[in-house]
């Protein structure tokens, strides 16, 4: 998966990168899911990920997408 913020803002930078790692890991954890491999990069996100498949990958997808986005704006 990938994600792109909106106009692809250079949002993902200090002290926000260095959390937002810790932050997927656990929102992943939440939906029985497990990030294999990811990198941070300043505009997008590149991730792979294992969901199990009782779950849609759209509504794990989405989860960690707007939860990940809530942090981001709060700092």
């Amino acid at each position: 998966m990938v994600f792109i913020p909106k106009y692809r803002k250079k949002t993902i930078f200090g002290q926000i990168r260095e959390d937002l790692g810790d932050v997927m890991h656990e929102l992943a954890r939440q939906k029985d899911s497990r990030i294999v491999d990811g990198h941070l990069m300043s505009d997008h996100v590149h991730m792979l990920i294992e969901i199990p498949p009782k779950h849609a990958v759209a509504k794990v997808i989405g989860f960690i997408k707007g939860k990940s986005a809530i942090y981001i704006a709060r700092r």
